[in-house]
């Protein structure tokens, strides 16, 4: 009893200690916790506003958005941490800022040019005069990218978190708000999430960085900045393609149902993951930018220490979502048939295909900052064409045989195994044994499946 009263005492001192990694983390658990919850909460009564066709329209909206603000910054806003002098950081947050300007500029040319062939080819049309908004929804998706990249920096952790916490409420009430007035139209969405992302920039904005922006600007040097874009060239060589082929393979399905499926399949597959999406958010968003951050301290000071502490945080995250994303796999349909009424009935069935490949990206938040800490940057992009390329064949299958559930069950199955592998390189880089992390990940996960499926086998039986 003695020894549990000190470690429960050893942990409440390291929560504690500012600055520290459980700070920090529990800080911004809190705040993606407090985010999840509201959108878990208002997400039924959206389900009943919207339907399906509205969500897939604001999805094919989304897509084109990210797509373009990750050329937008070139992915600089990633390297934010890396800097250590103050100099060579404010040309980087000079470079993002210059670049994410002319991007806004070609977008709006490049709107203005083809948005008729653009909107034909993703079956979007309905989008109507919302494609002229494009270019500046890009423009703030931009600037908070770089906003949230400095305040990792300066470690603002519990400013972020209040900042998230009051841009999601404002925007989830807003997109309500449209919904009641617009009756469930694909533009009620579109305000609300317009809307929040304004919120957002401002909000950060005034929360302190309008007040270094000046110092930030003082001295311009575009011999500086030139040398800054050599010095992190990595990150748009390589960091940008592995970005975006990530994207691409997350909005493949979004692309592939529209051309062939309609609006309403890409509605029932942007809802399920958007709410697979929430448990990853509320648990990876808190720790990635911590760990990345403690990692790299880690690695700089003591390399030998990275490996245990990877290790013990795969374990953790693995048994976190074993049961949770098994129960979502085994019972996806039901829950989304009771929770959200019978038009989302499907949307439960694409959860079930892509449930256990979500336990394996929640692990990867312990091992993914890996490569960005050893600069293994090649690597991130050949894992992401693989990817996208197993992804691509898997709804492609579906697509040809007019069999969607087919497409998805492919894509769900090879996006498990390509991430799997990943993860498993990662732990092979640290020297870890991976043989044997492998096969117990295996085991449980066949061990719990088998229990659930036999359940649900054992319900119907007992019901019919």
């Amino acid at each position: 009893m003695t020894n549990i009263f000190r470690i429960i005492s050893g942990e409440l001192n390291k929560l504690k200690q500012k600055g520290s990694f459980a700070q920090n983390f529990a800080v911004t658990f809190s705040g993606t916790a407090a985010v999840a919850i509201i959108g878990l909460l208002i997400t039924p009564i959206m389900s009943r506003l919207y339907a399906p066709a509205a969500y897939g329209l604001f999805a094919v909206f989304n897509s084109i958005v990210a797509n373009a603000s990750l050329f937008s910054t070139f992915t600089y806003p990633s390297a934010f941490l890396l800097p250590r002098s103050a100099k060579k950081f404010n040309a980087l947050v000079q470079l993002t800022l210059l670049l994410s300007a002319a991007m806004l500029l070609i977008m709006v040319l490049v709107v203005s040019l083809v948005h008729r062939p653009l909107l034909r080819w993703l079956n979007a049309e309905a989008l109507g005069v919302w494609v002229y908004v494009i270019p500046f929804t890009i423009y703030l998706y931009s600037l908070m990218g770089i906003m949230v990249s400095w305040y990792l920096r300066t470690k603002d952790f519990k400013k972020r978190a209040g900042i998230e916490v009051t841009t999601t409420l404002v925007g989830r009430l807003g997109t309500l708000s449209a919904g009641v007035l617009l009756h469930g139209s694909s533009t009620g969405l579109l305000l609300g999430d317009i809307f929040a992302k304004v919120v957002s920039v401002g909000t950060m904005y005034f929360s302190g960085i309008h007040l270094k922006l000046g110092s930030v600007f003082k001295s311009l040097s575009w011999t500086r900045l030139k040398h800054i874009a050599i010095e992190y060239r990595e990150y748009p060589f390589f960091v940008l393609p592995a970005g975006y082929l990530n994207m691409v393979a997350s909005q493949l399905p979004i692309f592939f149902l529209t051309s062939s499926f309609g609006t309403a399949a890409v509605g029932l597959y942007a809802f399920s993951t958007s709410l697979m999406e929430l448990p990853i958010n509320v648990i990876g968003n808190a720790i990635a930018p911590v760990f990345l951050q403690k990692a790299t301290e880690t690695y700089e000071q003591d390399p030998e220490r990275l490996k245990q502490i990877c290790l013990d945080l795969y374990n953790k995250l693995f048994y976190l979502g074993l049961l949770p994303f098994g129960i979502i796999t085994v019972y996806g349909d039901w829950i989304f048939k009771f929770a959200f009424g019978a038009r989302w009935e499907q949307a439960g069935v694409f959860t079930a295909y892509l449930g256990y490949y979500y336990i394996f990206k929640l692990a990867s938040y312990a091992t993914s900052p890996i490569y960005a800490v050893f600069r293994k940057q090649r690597i991130v992009l050949l894992g992401t064409v693989l990817l996208v390329l197993c992804r691509a064949a898997s709804l492609t299958l579906g697509t040809y045989a007019h069999d969607l559930n087919l497409g998805m069950l492919l894509f769900g199955v090879s996006s498990l195994v390509i991430t799997f592998l990943i993860d498993m390189h990662i732990l092979h880089l640290l020297k870890l044994p991976v043989l044997r992390v492998a096969i117990r990940s295996i085991l449980l996960v066949l061990v719990t499946l088998a229990i659930l499926r036999g359940l649900r086998i054992g319900l119907i039986h007992f019901f019919s």
